[in-house]
């Protein structure tokens, strides 16, 4: 899939090797045949107008949704719209740039189950297993009421949020918020979630957002790989997929990415306010795994494209067609596919054709299968703040493409 090749006569060939002057008339004819025939399907196709969505982007941006973002949208693998929209902080009125670093939030998990699947195909990890096989402490774990668990949650529990453990909105459920997680490394939190954050519920019996699960899954990798967390993310997913500016959050991460946007808040009035700014870890410390990694639009292009791409990444495989479809597969019980992305949409045999995640900092990417779009905007404004406008967003960036196949 894809635009048509542009065909060597149209890509700067050297004079000498066309000496057409000579060619018998034959051979000219075949030429331009073959010409005709590579240019037609470049200028058949419709480019995409996607004013209404740029437009419906700026006017959330004049009504105060939010400060600005990034777009970009892919369709059949390439590039077909990019941009920068409003603003990367309000008071200066910088603009927003189109390929700006920003704080994912949640599109960080299934990022991470990304490097777990690649550590599965290493044969380091076994997502069926219990998590006491690589976290002793776990062994004995209790739910809330004293009652001993049937049995310890699988790592593919904990990608998936049906592990029973803390949901983000219990209380106690977003530990990195307290100052004593401050500083220390990932396995001296998880070691005190194994003993002070006794089960919601029984594993694999229902589904809760757990941030909280997805830290103890970080600390299997790291155990499962000899490797940091964030060194992890470096080794096995960043770096083999090209992705240069997608780093956990750490002191050393913010020397490499560069300024960064303002975040934003919807105050008590609906205006747009300016958060706190956000603590930086020391180097190889704790922050919370499936909400700190920064990334840029592009870079999340590259990892989406080796999803669709059944797990090739510039004629290279990455992960093996078998993998990608288990991480698109709906997990038992789960909202979530097994590499942690939401199924957004199903056909009627269940079987899922839109994908996606969303972030709390106003951050949202998606592939749909059945139309081949990927579609990725970044915002950094609360997403709790904003209910209708991804939504609105998403169904224009389909709306567009559809129009330019029509006509």
């Amino acid at each position: 899939k894809g635009s048509a090749p542009v065909p060597r006569i149209l890509s700067g060939m050297p004079a000498e090797r066309m000496p057409d002057c000579e060619k018998p008339a034959s051979d000219l004819m075949l030429r331009f045949t073959t010409l005709i025939t590579l240019v037609t399907p470049i200028l058949a196709a419709a480019k995409p107008d996607f004013t209404t969505l740029d437009s419906f982007l700026q006017k959330s941006v004049e009504e105060g949704t939010v400060a600005g973002g990034s777009v970009l949208i892919l369709h059949q693998g390439e590039v077909v719209h990019q941009t920068g929209f409003g603003y990367s902080d309000l008071e200066s009125k910088t603009p927003f740039p189109a390929d700006a670093p920003v704080i994912i939030a949640s599109i960080s998990k299934p990022i991470l189950a990304t490097a777990a699947f690649r550590l599965v195909e290493k044969d380091k990890l076994d997502m069926a297993a219990p998590i006491s096989t690589y976290l002793e402490k776990f062994k004995n774990s209790k739910l809330e009421s004293g009652e001993p668990l049937n049995r310890p949650p699988t790592i593919g529990e904990l990608f998936t949020h049906t592990s029973g453990m803390r949901n983000d909105e219990a209380p106690g459920g977003r530990p990195w918020f307290r100052t004593w997680v401050k500083g220390k490394p990932l396995s001296e939190v998880i070691d005190r979630f194994a003993t002070e954050f006794p089960f919601k519920a029984q594993p694999g019996t229902r589904y809760a957002y757990s941030g909280i699960g997805t830290d103890v899954a970080a600390r299997v990798l790291e155990v499962t790989s000899g490797q940091p967390r964030n060194r992890l993310l470096v080794n096995e997913v960043t770096q083999p997929l090209g992705m240069t500016k997608t780093f956990y959050l750490d002191a050393d991460s913010l020397k490499q990415t560069g300024p960064m946007p303002s975040r934003y808040y919807h105050d008590k009035k609906g205006h747009l306010a300016l958060l706190p700014k956000r603590f930086t870890p020391p180097p190889q410390t704790y922050s919370p795994s499936g909400g700190t990694i920064i990334s840029t639009a592009s870079d999340l292009a590259r990892w989406l494209l080796m999803i669709r791409n059944k797990g090739q990444h510039q004629e290279k495989a990455y992960l093996s067609p078998d993998t990608i479809s288990l991480m698109l597969t709906r997990f038992p019980k789960s909202n979530n596919a097994h590499g942690g992305l939401f199924v957004r949409r199903k056909h009627a045999n269940g079987k899922g054709f839109r994908f996606g995640h969303t972030g709390s900092s106003g951050t949202n990417c998606w592939i749909d299968f059945e139309n081949d779009i990927i579609g990725i905007v970044l915002t950094q404004t609360t997403g709790q703040d904003t209910p209708d406008f991804r939504p609105a967003y998403e169904k224009l960036v389909t709306e567009c493409l559809k129009n330019s196949v029509e006509k």
